[in-house]
Order: C-alpha cells, then structure tokens, then sequence
C-alpha cells in the first residue's frame, strides 16, 4: 500500500525545489508597473519642459521689446513675436497659446502720487487673451505693478503674459491644462510710448 504521507511530501518537495516559471510569474506582474512608470516620466518630462519653454518666450519677448528705442514699429515688433514660436519649441504659441504684451505707463497725478496706465498692447496667438492690465487707455491698480519694481512719471514698463494650453504627449497622466508666466522689463534705451506706425497690421488683442 501506497504511504499517502510520504507520497505527498514527496510531491511537495518536488515542486519546492522546482523553480521553472516563477520569472516569468514575476514580470507579469511587475511589467504593469514598469511600463506604467515609463509612460509617466515621458508625460512628466514633456510637462516640466513646456513650462520651462513658456517661462523663457515671456521673458525673451520682454527683453527684445525693452532693447528698443523711441522708434519701435509695428513690424518690428511683428518680427519679435516670432522668437516666440523659437524658443518655445517643440511647443508653439501660435498655435496653441496666447501671448500679451502690455506696456504700462507711470503719469503724475497733479497730487504728488502716479496714476498708471496701459500705453499700447499688443497679441501673439490664436487663444484668448486675459491679462491683468486691462485693454489700451485701462487704468492700472497700483497693486498690479510686479512687486519690487518701480515705475516713475512717464516711464514704462513693459509686461509679457504668455498662456499656453498644454497637451500631455501620451495622456497618461491628466496634466492637460493652462501654464502661465510673465516677465517685465523697463525700457533701457527710451520710453517707447508709442508704436510707429509703418504700414504693418497691428498685432492687436
């Protein structure tokens, strides 16, 4: 007669020294995992370095604005908002954001305070523009000055606003929305009040 206790030690003893599988048993379960990592550091990565990108075209427009002298044109600046589209790649604000550049102006107010405005605006962009200054001939609050910069009687300060509507390369993760930033600068040659007119369309809000 067969040792029915024997016979089942036996077996397990077999298959506890058998180790064919258990591999492969571990990367099926870990494989979700994985990959599930590798398509969220790509989306991650292309998300940091948009706003990255968008953090740099707000500043370079402002600093190619401000290196300007009284006699900005319109097609002068047409061609600045090009740098847009370049230092933003692989992500395009003129397809799928919005660029403002305002440009406010410090007046004295006939109390010995300043009243600032907005001088000229211009737009770069299919998106919708909301900035914080309001249209051309808007009053601006004080408290919308950036922090920390000064702007005294008839100088100006010119404001970059870039909106980008973000697309996660994959869609893996849900980072689909809006990336801000601005930059300012002061004008470093002139005032540039105005915009000379020189027959190019206005790139108008």
């Amino acid at each position: 007669m067969i040792n029915k206790k024997k016979l089942f030690k036996k077996i397990a003893e077999n298959l506890k020294s058998r180790q064919e599988g258990v591999a492969m048993i571990e990367f099926a379960l870990a494989a979700p995992v994985l990959v599930g990592l590798l398509l969220s550091s790509i989306d991650i990565t292309s998300y940091l370095v948009a706003h990255q990108r968008v953090s740099r075209a707000s500043y370079t427009m402002s600093n190619l604005l401000t290196q300007m002298d009284k006699g900005l044109s319109e097609s002068q600046i047409s061609d600045m908002m090009l740098a847009l589209d370049e230092v933003s790649k692989p992500f395009s604000i003129s397809e799928d954001g919005v660029a403002t550049m305002t440009a406010v102006i410090g007046k004295d107010d006939g109390a010995g305070g300043l009243e600032y405005s907005v001088a000229w605006q211009r737009c770069y962009g299919p998106n919708n523009h909301s900035n914080r200054f309001g249209d051309t001939g808007s009053t601006v609050d004080e408290t919308d000055i950036p922090a920390s910069t000064i702007v005294t009687d008839g100088q100006i300060l010119v404001v970059t606003e870039v909106d980008y509507t973000f697309t996660p390369m994959l869609g893996f993760l849900p980072l689909d929305g809006q990336i801000q930033y601005e930059a300012s600068f002061r004008p470093r040659r002139g005032t540039i009040e105005n915009i000379v007119a020189d027959g190019s369309a206005p790139n108008s809000c």
